[in-house]
């Protein structure tokens, strides 16, 4: 995983079917629970550089794990985020924001 300087672990990206989704993210799961918790400094992941590793475009550098995250990782999850949604919306399932903010906001 890049920012945790752990070996990059890369999964096709295949699935057709339910089943084969669930398989992804007990894979996915069984990834993250592997890394140890002493090995997840925060401050040093904030502050060391990142290379990112592309297979087409090359490879490109973040000055800091903070700098990935904030600039490339949040943004690039809320672009799939929104666009899953849209398509959604589009294909007429019943969903609205709140089905995805309901545990951001708290009534007063």
């Amino acid at each position: 995983m890049r920012v945790f300087q752990q070996p990059n672990t890369t999964l096709n990206d295949d699935e057709t079917t339910f089943a084969e989704l669930q398989t992804r993210i007990t894979t996915t799961i069984d990834i993250l629970s592997s890394f140890k918790p002493d090995s997840l400094d925060l401050v040093k992941i904030a502050e060391e550089p990142v290379i990112m590793e592309t297979n087409s475009m090359g490879n490109f550098r973040f000055e800091s794990g903070q700098k990935y995250v904030s600039e490339y990782a949040i943004p690039n999850f809320h672009f799939h985020l929104t666009t899953a949604y849209c398509i959604l919306r589009h294909l007429g399932v019943p969903i609205g924001a709140f089905d995805y903010l309901r545990d951001v906001f708290h009534k007063v």
